[in-house]
């Protein structure tokens, strides 16, 4: 590393130990809380740095072509319409112009992804003002809140170079917009913009999902629905056929979806031979249930995948818990952001389980609708404890 990189990677870890304070909302239990979360998120990064430098991965390929290529080159790979050119240009100055190693690239992008947590984190608190409800809200007698945020998965895959941190980091910033529409329009764009150029199918679920939300929402009056309502028709007419063109899915016949999901089910299985899957055979509530909850115990073939099973199974546990309280009932409850939360993570269930045949892929890619499934499971729990004290206790939040 030259004296360069030292001087930006101190630069990074300050910023991020610091961003906590950009926040009024945290108190001084939050802010420790935060604390410790640095902490680890920033262990686990140097981890991905360490895992990914020594055994290969898509994370070295997008921070040294930029470094050895010329712009002509990055250009190319966007006009043939691949996404990863567009992480070759985000990463093209730090790597080819001012030469940064692979491991400063790696904090550069963790920072990103724990400016994530920080959100998602203030979504929480914003939305349940009254956090102590949810002390025997546990799991393995841990609470729940806030240390599901601790989940290393979540962590892993929103810590290093790649498509999966500026996702993570689209995805909570977002929902983190939607609560000030108004306040802060520029993160909506943001967040839309670039999730478009890398994943568009994602920023289509998210239009659809918040939208729906919206529509749905009864604190909202008529004409404010039906203005809401036509900004996301739009938003979802203007990208529609882009994202039938990304996926390469030729329209939406059931005969045509059905040989999309197929054939990339098939490609993903053979793209890693040790965790592939055939699930062309599984009854579709089983392909559903192994994107969610595999691997699991009887998957194991070493260390990584014992600890994604015990993963797994804190993630079952914690959905059996919101099945068993009445979700419906507090879905209709729910302000909008939190009918759009698990809208969308119903959406993505739905629809990846048709399409992944690789227990690796899977854990990725899950990690882009698992926090927002959380935010509804905290309503869940918070609805029927709060309902316990005062039963017309409604969503604590409204539109601003």
């Amino acid at each position: 590393m030259t004296l360069l990189d030292i001087s930006i990677c101190i630069i990074i870890f300050l910023i991020g130990f610091n961003l906590k304070n950009a926040f009024p909302l945290f108190n001084k239990q939050d802010r420790k809380f935060i604390n410790k979360l640095f902490f680890f998120h920033f262990s686990v990064a140097i981890t991905f740095n360490y895992l990914v430098a020594n055994g290969g991965g898509d994370a070295i390929v997008y921070w040294n072509f930029p470094k050895v290529s010329e712009m002509s080159a990055v250009m190319d790979v966007i006009e043939r319409g691949s996404a990863s050119g567009v992480v070759y240009l985000i990463n093209y100055f730090p790597s080819h112009v001012l030469e940064l190693s692979f491991f400063t690239g790696n904090m550069a992008y963790a920072l990103l992804g724990f400016l994530g947590f920080i959100y998602l984190y203030h979504v929480t608190k914003t939305t349940f003002p009254e956090t102590n409800y949810f002390a025997d809200f546990k799991i393995f007698g841990i609470p729940i809140f806030p240390w599901i945020w601790f989940l290393p998965n979540l962590h892993f895959w929103s810590s290093g170079i790649g498509k999966d941190t500026l996702l993570f980091f689209c995805i909570a910033l977002f929902v983190f917009s939607l609560q000030h529409l108004k306040k802060r329009f520029f993160g909506i764009l943001v967040s839309v913009l670039l999730s478009l150029v890398i994943r568009p199918h994602i920023t289509l679920f998210l239009i659809v999902s918040f939208g729906i939300g919206y529509t749905f929402d009864g604190r909202l009056k008529s004409y404010q629905k039906a203005i809401i309502f036509l900004m996301f028709a739009v938003m979802f007419g203007s990208i529609f056929n882009y994202v039938l063109d990304f996926v390469q899915l030729e329209s939406l016949e059931s005969q045509s979806i059905a040989d999309y999901t197929s054939n990339k089910a098939a490609k993903l299985n053979q793209a890693d031979s040790s965790s592939g899957l055939d699930i062309s055979g599984y009854p579709y509530p089983i392909k559903v249930f192994t994107f969610l909850y595999r691997p699991f115990f009887f998957d194991v073939n070493g260390v990584l995948a014992i600890l994604a099973s015990i993963e797994n199974l804190v993630l079952l546990i914690f959905t059996v818990k919101v099945f068993r309280n009445k979700p419906i009932k507090s879905f209709k409850r729910a302000n909008f952001l939190l009918k759009g939360a698990v809208i969308y993570f119903i959406l993505g269930a739905l629809s990846f389980s048709l399409i992944l045949g690789n227990l690796g892929i899977m854990l990725r890619q899950k990690n882009m609708f698992y926090p927002l499934f959380f935010l509804f499971g905290f309503w869940v729990y918070y609805r029927n404890f709060a309902s316990s004290l005062t039963p017309s206790h409604e969503s604590p939040t409204s539109h601003k």
